[in-house]
């Protein structure tokens, strides 16, 4: 009985308490663009990560022209996302990030991108 409870108390809150709010989701075409022009680039094999230092903690993803199909695209957000979500607490900046991935990285796993894209935030001094 007391599970269920807790349960709906959960259901009741929303969304898993750690997860991103969507305060921390870079949207507005005019943000990326900022980010693009005015900011730091740290290259990888398959992604690209652009940052900013800026009140706050944001982050966008974007993909290079002609990534199809959408469900490759799709995934791929999800995994990153999910790995942006496990790294947030050892980012100290305030910093806003755009990760780009190439079509090469479409195709990587769970593991390939998190790998990579934790070198990327510690070459960048981003995180330890």
């Amino acid at each position: 009985m007391e599970e269920k409870s807790l349960q709906e108390e959960g259901k009741k809150e929303g969304k898993n308490s750690q997860s991103l709010k969507k305060a921390n989701r870079i949207k507005n075409n005019s943000e990326f663009k900022e980010i693009f022009r005015l900011g730091r680039r740290k290259e990888g094999k398959n992604l690209t990560l652009i940052f900013v230092e800026k009140k706050g903690f944001k982050f966008g993803i974007t993909f290079k022209k002609g990534s199809k199909p959408a469900v490759m695209r799709n995934r791929a957000k999800r995994r990153l996302t999910e790995i942006m979500r496990k790294k947030k607490d050892l980012i100290e900046k305030d910093i806003h990030i755009v990760i780009h991935l190439s079509k090469t990285g479409l195709t990587l796993s769970f593991d390939e991108l998190s790998i990579e894209l934790n070198n990327l935030l510690q070459g960048a001094g981003i995180t330890k």
